[in-house]
């Protein structure tokens, strides 16, 4: 399912990138090697591995006979497979499953007959539970693992296994609705979502039944049951759709009906377009474990990548006296607290004054750009939420280097069925040495 990435704090209605197929994140190798060249005609090399392991974007690994890595989707650690080649490099390979010779304990039949049609909008649902729970352990333990002294909390599982988003984005294509193919354009037009809040069901339901415009398609469900839709481009059918099953607010295209903005979370505002996290279970977790990484209050806070205010709520309560920052600010003004609009890097730029703690919540590719002003202002304490395992300890490395110690990580699987997992992770500034 789309919405899964974050890929900023306000999310744009997109223009021109509709239709990119979300696939798993690929490896360094990937980018940088030459894939062996191939005739067009020649069939793909036919190779029997015994996968050991999943990799972050969600295929599973295993090694060929002179040990060079192969990715392959739809499988299991454990799982014997006959595997096609699709494409070969010295250093790694991908493939494409051709049969299981022998299944996983962990294999299981997939609960979603869409995932079973080849929907990529999970990436896990083959994956018993448990087995998804230890590929994502396993997955932050191995990007964490050169940071010396970081201890590594068990990974929290606080939302249920299906029926967990309450904000979510569909494909329309030809009017019908439905999620792309794993690593394709072919759409699946889907009658229904097991992923989606069963409260949030009836609205897509009744968005799909009506042949809406082509193009992106979003939902979210606010905690009262108010549903906002975005449609990408303008459509006279949207109007209709306020007071069916929820639905308070349609944006389509540039025209606006009804109210776009609603409470997701108490004092937490947004529309169909703006990140939120999916899981309404989930975000409560992450937000009770980002305020325990920090602690209580009082002291001067700086939030980086603040967004709608989603932890700000919680740090003003707490007694910290808080300024946030973003692109863009949020819906509506979180009380008690100082908001500056800008970039992290320019606002770390312009700030006078110092603050004791610091707490960053950025967007998949990391904060890279913001590392060299948070160490500038020396705060005791730094909390870093990510969604990212590799681009966190990208991040991590810098600021250790920089004379912060990093004590401790709770990872969280907030997605089921999914590859994606995030990582609560708090550092404190070493003593300098007398």
């Amino acid at each position: 399912m789309t919405g899964g990435d974050r890929p900023g704090r306000r999310g744009d209605r997109p223009r021109g990138t509709e239709g990119a197929p979300r696939k798993g994140a690929s490896s360094g190798a990937d980018r940088r090697a030459e894939p062996t060249e191939r005739a067009p005609s020649r069939p793909p090399t036919i190779v029997e591995l015994e996968i050991n392991s999943l990799a972050a974007g969600g295929d599973g690994v295993a090694r060929d006979p002179g040990g060079r890595v192969t990715f392959v989707p739809n499988t299991v650690p454990g799982d014997r497979v006959r595997v096609g080649l699709v494409k070969e490099t010295k250093s790694f390979a991908r493939g494409e499953l051709v049969e299981v010779l022998a299944p996983s304990p962990s294999r299981v039949e997939p609960p979603c007959e869409y995932f079973r049609a080849g929907c990529g909008g999970c990436q896990w649902q083959h994956v018993a539970r448990a087995a998804q729970l230890e590929a994502k352990q396993a997955i932050v333990a191995n990007a964490l693992r050169n940071i010396a002294g970081l201890a590594i909390e068990r990974i929290a599982d606080p939302a249920p296994p299906l029926g967990w988003r309450r904000r979510a984005r569909f494909h329309v294509v030809g009017g019908r609705v439905g999620l792309y193919a794993n690593a394709s354009h072919r759409l699946i037009p889907l009658a229904h979502c097991p992923q989606l809040e069963p409260a949030l069901e009836p609205a897509f339901k009744a968005v799909a039944s009506v042949t809406p415009p082509d193009g992106e398609l979003a939902f979210v469900r606010g905690h009262r049951g108010e549903i906002v839709v975005g449609l990408e481009r303008s459509w006279r059918g949207a109007p209709a759709l306020i007071g069916r099953a929820g639905i308070v607010g349609v944006i389509a295209g540039d025209d606006v009906h009804g109210e776009t903005v609603i409470e997701i979370e108490p004092d937490l505002y947004g529309g169909p377009w703006d990140f939120a996290q999916a899981s309404a279970a989930g975000n409560r977790a992450l937000i009770a474990a980002t305020q325990a990484a920090l602690g209580p209050g009082p002291g001067r806070l700086l939030e980086l990548y603040a967004g709608a205010g989603n932890f700000t709520r919680g740090f003003v309560a707490a007694g910290w006296d808080v300024t946030a920052t973003d692109v863009e600010p949020p819906r509506k003004p979180i009380a008690r607290a100082r908001f500056i609009s800008g970039a992290a890097q320019w606002v770390l730029g312009k700030l006078e004054g110092m603050f004791d703690a610091i707490v960053l919540d950025p967007p998949r590719t990391g904060a890279a750009e913001a590392i060299d002003g948070i160490v500038k202002i020396s705060p005791k304490t730094i909390v870093y939420v990510s969604c990212d395992p590799a681009t966190l300890a990208r991040d991590v490395a810098r600021l250790v280097t920089a004379g912060y110690r990093a004590e401790r990580a709770w990872p969280f699987d907030l997605m089921p069925q999914t590859s994606h997992v995030e990582v609560v992770l708090r550092l404190t500034l070493e003593t300098p040495a007398t």
